[in-house]
């Protein structure tokens, strides 16, 4: 009853955008600081060999059995896509009559943004993941079988942000409309939609805005 009243929901939705800054496991940010930046070059790790060893097999493309980096970057993305989900979950039951119709598609925006963000990673690095939904029980994610066809969910969850989202929000680090629009374009690039792409994309060029009305 306390998660799903309004202050119930919105503090569980800022919680998943929390899982954004990687606490607690390096290799699950949105930074993709490891997996990204250094993995690709264009940082380095800095220190010694001994410091933090477990990066070094990730610069070397020399990943051993017993690493902890593809582990913990699934759980720690997963951590995320969970607590969308329990946004989600909350939200379809929730009775609180301070939630207007407004709130409940704003803060589905933002929850399937951020699902959409965290399934978006798992796709480029791992290329298949178990698509998990908030009608779910429990013993039913544990049998949902990884599929290499979830872009097309990645971006009907980014396509509901893009046409749902507010332009501007009241506080500014929230996802908002243009957000979701920029990450569209991006999912229909990696799927070679080339011209939906373009078509996306030149709308946020010519119109998009941060979430405090700053034009990009």
């Amino acid at each position: 009853t306390v998660l799903s009243s309004e202050v119930g929901i919105e503090g569980v939705l800022l919680g998943t955008y929390a899982q954004l800054g990687g606490r607690g496991n390096y290799f699950s940010g949105a930074s993709n600081w490891a997996n990204g930046s250094i993995q690709g070059g264009e940082a380095n790790k800095g220190t010694n060999d001994g410091d933090f060893t477990d990066i070094n097999e990730l610069v070397q493309y020399q990943l051993e059995s017993t690493s902890r980096i593809p582990g913990d970057r699934w759980s720690g993305i997963f951590n995320g896509i969970s607590r969308a989900n329990s946004v989600l979950k909350l939200l379809g039951i929730s009775t609180d009559p301070l939630l207007t119709d407004a709130d409940r598609t704003r803060i589905e925006g933002e929850a399937r943004f951020l699902r959409a963000h965290y399934y978006f990673q798992l796709k480029i690095s791992y290329n298949q993941a178990p698509w998990l939904t908030p009608e779910l029980s429990i013993e039913e994610q544990q049998v949902v079988v990884s599929s290499t066809e979830i872009w097309g969910n990645i971006e009907a969850d980014f396509r509901f942000g893009y046409d749902n989202l507010p332009e501007t929000l009241g506080q500014a680090g929230r996802a908002n409309k243009w957000a979701a629009a920029a990450y569209l374009g991006k999912t229909l690039l990696f799927q070679g939609k080339f011209g939906d792409a373009r078509t996306v994309l030149r709308d946020v060029v010519s119109n998009g805005q941060t979430t405090n009305g700053q034009a990009y």
